[in-house]
């Protein structure tokens, strides 16, 4: 992953999403902005037809640099959709969620 500012590591857990844990170095407070910011940016990207990787336990890391306000993305979930859809779920119950400060 490029130079990013901020960090964000999202644990999922397919079975019992409110087990979910986020560790990240952002303001508590300003997350959920963060996470709508980077939703609304991949919504109309395009289809990704590459078939989703079927787990129990996903991995996805969100970095931003906010020298030029790029978003960079990596996740073990195979597919650009299934990794919406679990920040999707996240940004819903973020309010549920064991939230970190990143070490």
């Amino acid at each position: 992953m490029a130079n990013v500012d901020v960090l964000i590591k999202i644990f999922y857990d397919l079975k019992e999403p409110l087990k979910t844990r986020i560790q990240t170095n952002i303001k508590l407070e300003e997350l959920g902005g963060l996470l709508e910011a980077y939703l609304s940016i991949q919504i109309g990207k395009g289809k990704d037809d590459r078939g989703a990787t079927k787990k129990e336990n996903y991995e996805i890391v969100i970095g931003l640099d906010m020298s030029d306000d790029t978003f960079y993305t990596k996740s073990d979930t195979g597919n650009k959709g299934l990794t919406c859809g679990i920040i999707m779920e996240v940004f819903k119950n973020l309010d549920k969620l064991n939230i970190e400060k990143l070490q």
